[in-house]
């Protein structure tokens, strides 16, 4: 009875010896698989979710149009600068230099010259903007309007000139100045005198006493006018034979000069 207690007892354990490491070995591989699965699981679906989707959603679109906003805030001062940055550095350089845009020159029939901007024109006056003011001009009583360009000489009779009158000739004495921003070169005035059918009868010219200048050339002018600048003339025209001062209508002039670099 013993041995056959003895022999259950060696059989148990060798059959304890055979299940104990295929049950470890199906444990194994059963944790194995339950870690495999668990990996997985945190991979797709993450621990850390995210709560409140919606108001974060609309909070980053309200910072993003924010953004947004900015920028093209940003876009329109550039626009800006770049279109207002040119004419106001010449309007600066226009008021540095004292230079009156759209210049015009008005002459009136009494002889009178106006220059300045116009303001408005209509069928009746023209107002114009001077360096002294405002004038209103009566269309009635002008004669010519046209474009001034300041940027050429301008030589005009300053003031009323003096006509003598002698047996056999006429001489005028007066003065001009050069209102323009260019050198005006060889001046001279010439007088016309006409009888009453319009017809010239005589004419002479003469050079001014002006300023002596030697051009590149090696001519040397001594009746020259710089701008802003005046001169007196003299011009004396000789009556032909047999004319007197009675065959004389009226009196014409014109400044005549060149201009050269």
């Amino acid at each position: 009875m013993m041995i056959k207690l003895v022999k259950m007892a060696r059989t148990i354990c060798v059959l304890l010896a055979l299940v104990i490491p295929l049950t470890l070995g199906a444990q194994d591989k059963k944790s194995k698989k339950e870690d495999t699965k668990t990996t997985k699981r945190e991979f797709f679906e993450p621990a850390l979710k995210a709560t409140d989707t919606e108001k974060t959603v609309q909070a980053l679109r309200e910072e993003i149009n924010e953004i947004q906003l900015e920028m093209d805030r940003m876009r329109t001062q550039l626009r800006e600068y770049d279109d207002l940055s040119a004419p106001r550095i010449r309007k600066e350089i226009k008021r540095l230099v004292n230079f009156p845009e759209e210049i015009s020159e008005i002459t009136l029939k009494n002889g009178t010259v106006v220059q300045g901007r116009v303001v408005s024109q209509d069928i009746d006056k023209v107002v114009i903007q001077t360096s002294i003011g405002t004038l209103s001009l009566g269309q009635e009583s002008i004669q010519e309007l046209k474009p001034f360009d300041r940027l050429h000489a301008d030589v005009v009779l300053k003031g009323e000139y003096e006509d003598q009158r002698h047996t056999d000739s006429r001489v005028f004495v007066g003065q001009i100045i050069n209102k323009g921003m260019r050198r005006a070169d060889f001046v001279r005035v010439r007088f016309n005198l006409h009888d009453n059918r319009t017809n010239i009868i005589a004419q002479d010219s003469s050079f001014i006493s002006g300023e002596p200048y030697t051009f590149y050339s090696g001519v040397v002018s001594e009746s020259s006018l710089s701008p802003q600048e005046s001169s007196i003339f003299r011009v004396e025209v000789k009556l032909p034979p047999g004319m007197t001062s009675k065959n004389i209508s009226y009196v014409t002039y014109k400044v005549l000069f060149d201009e050269f670099n």
